[in-house]
C-alpha cells in the first residue's frame, strides 16, 4: 500500500509503501529523497478510513 509522508527536517513529500500482510503497526526509518535527513515512520492501520496514520519524526530528534 503506497503513502505519502511529509519529511520532519524540511517539509517535503516523501512516499513509501507498507505491506498490509506485515501487521498493523509497523516502524520503518526512510531517508528524505530531498535532504537525505533520516525519519523514523510509525504506522498505525486505521480500520475506518483504510490507509495508515503516520507519526513522522527525525532520527536524530526522537
Amino acid at each position: 500500500m503506497n503513502q505519502t509522508w511529509q519529511c520532519a527536517c524540511c517539509g517535503e513529500q516523501n512516499e513509501t509503501w507498507f505491506d498490509p500482510q506485515a501487521g498493523q503497526r509497523q516502524r520503518l526509518i526512510e531517508d528524505c529523497r530531498v535532504c537525505c535527513r533520516p525519519n523514523v515512520i510509525t504506522a498505525t492501520y486505521n480500520h475506518y478510513t483504510n490507509v495508515y496514520d503516520l507519526l513522522v519524526y527525525q532520527e536524530d530528534v526522537g
